[in-house]
C-alpha cells in the first residue's frame, strides 16, 4: 500500500513538473505561432501518451494511449466527438479498451482545460485464473464507462502537449457483482490538423 502511494505521488509530481517545464521553458517563437483556434470553424486532432495504470488488483503498470477528436469551435466551448484505445498491463491483470464519446474543451490562450465522457468496449486478462473477476477463465469482459478531463498546452505550431486523468468503471459480464474502478494518468503530445474554413 505504501509503495503504491508512493508511485502516485510521483506520478503526480512527474505530471506538474512537466507541465510548469513546457509553460516555463517552452520557445516564445513557437508559442507566438501557435494556431489561433477560435479563428477555425471545425478541427481534427490526433493524440498519444504514456499513461499509467491504477488497477483495482496488485500494483500499477505501463499503458499506452491513443486517439483523436473532431471538434467544432464556438465562442466559449468547443465540443467534440472522441474515440480512444488504451491498453496496459501489471504484474496481476492487463487492460485494453477501445470506444469514444464527447468531450468539451475552452480556451485560455494557449491552455485548452477539458472534460469527457466515454463509453468502451473492455477486455480484462487476470495473470492467475483464481483472481476474483477472472471467472475461472483468466480473462473477462466489460462495458467501461469513463469520465475524466485534462490539459492541452500549445507549445508550437499544430503542436500541443497533454495532461489527462481517466477514471473507469468496469461491470464484469461474467460476474456481475464484480466491479473495478481502475485509473489513468496519462502525459503525451497531440498534433491538430487544420480543418475548415476561416471564420474571421
Amino acid at each position: 500500500m505504501r509503495e503504491q502511494n508512493l508511485q502516485r505521488l510521483i506520478l503526480k509530481f512527474a505530471l506538474t513538473t512537466a507541465l510548469v517545464s513546457l509553460t516555463v521553458l517552452a520557445p516564445k517563437r513557437l508559442s507566438a505561432q501557435a494556431a489561433p483556434t477560435r479563428s477555425r470553424e471545425a478541427g481534427a486532432s490526433a493524440f498519444v501518451t504514456y499513461s499509467r495504470l491504477d488497477p483495482d488488483y496488485s500494483t500499477g503498470g505501463n499503458a499506452v494511449t491513443v486517439g483523436g477528436d473532431y471538434t467544432r469551435f464556438f465562442r466559449f466551448i468547443s465540443p467534440s466527438i472522441e474515440g480512444r484505445f488504451k491498453t496496459g498491463s501489471g504484474p496481476a491483470v492487463t487492460e485494453t479498451t477501445f470506444g469514444g464519446g464527447i468531450r468539451a474543451e475552452t480556451q485560455i490562450k494557449y491552455f485548452h482545460p477539458y472534460g469527457d465522457f466515454l463509453v468502451s468496449d473492455g477486455l480484462i486478462s487476470f495473470a492467475q485464473k483464481d483472481y476474483i473477476g477472472s471467472n475461472g477463465k483468466g480473462s473477462n469482459s466489460s462495458l467501461v464507462y469513463s469520465f475524466g478531463g485534462g490539459v492541452d498546452y500549445d507549445f508550437a505550431d499544430q503542436w500541443a502537449a497533454r495532461i489527462d486523468f481517466q477514471s473507469e468503471r468496469w461491470n464484469l459480464h461474467s460476474t456481475p457483482n464484480v466491479t473495478l474502478t481502475p485509473s489513468i494518468y496519462s502525459i503525451g503530445i497531440l498534433y491538430r490538423f487544420r480543418l475548415g474554413r476561416k471564420l474571421d
